[in-house]
């Protein structure tokens, strides 16, 4: 079998998930705000004006949030860096949401994990229902990766291997269940991919 067809199938979140771009656009909001500032003096000063009134009307409007904003951004933007730096040091995954590969299969999310293929019985689609305060559901996809055969499968959908969102949204890759297929069954034929759709638990 050639390297080229045993390449890991990865899907990555996009760029602009990351934490790392969120930290960028943070230093990016924070520039503009030191520039603002500092026009609002010169344009002050050029005028013979205290930079007093224009700071005011700057910085004190809508009840002071922008200087609450202001103040509090670099101490969100400093911890940012400091678990951002943390993260990449522990793992270089972080971006990571899904990979199948020889080995096995990658879960991201919240509690990453990695498992072997001699431990999966199967990978599946599920949808699974959230009902907010005013009795509003919504459907949520989920790839789960099946820790047991489908005739020792626990009754609860929750208990049959550990998950993870599925990828999609308007900022995510998409992935659909033709690609999810083919990459496993690329990885490990013996492997059954199935959708099993709307589980109520």
């Amino acid at each position: 079998m050639s390297e080229e067809s045993t390449r890991p199938f990865v899907v990555r979140r996009q760029r602009w998930e990351t934490t790392s771009f969120i930290l960028y656009a943070g230093v990016v909001v924070f520039a503009l705000m030191l520039l603002l500032t500092l026009g609002c003096v010169v344009v002050a000063w050029a005028r013979d004006e205290s930079p007093r009134g224009p700071l005011e009307a700057v910085w004190l409007s809508f009840g002071g949030m922008p200087l609450i904003f202001a103040v509090g951004l670099p101490v969100l933007l400093g911890v940012g860096f400091v678990t951002t730096a943390e993260a990449r040091r522990e793992s270089g995954d972080e971006d990571v949401l899904l990979m199948i590969e020889d080995d096995g299969v990658y879960l991201g999310g919240d509690r990453p994990q990695r498992l072997p293929w001699s431990d999966v019985h199967g990978i599946c689609r599920v949808e699974r229902r959230d009902v907010d305060g005013d009795g509003e559901e919504t459907w949520h996809a989920h790839v789960v990766v099946l820790r047991h055969p489908d005739s020792a499968l626990p009754k609860l959908s929750k208990n049959w291997g550990p998950s993870c969102d599925w990828p999609e949204g308007l900022l995510a890759k998409h992935l659909t269940f033709e690609e999810l297929t083919a990459a496993v069954h690329e990885h490990a034929p013996h492997v059954a991919v199935t959708d099993r759709g709307r589980v109520l638990d």
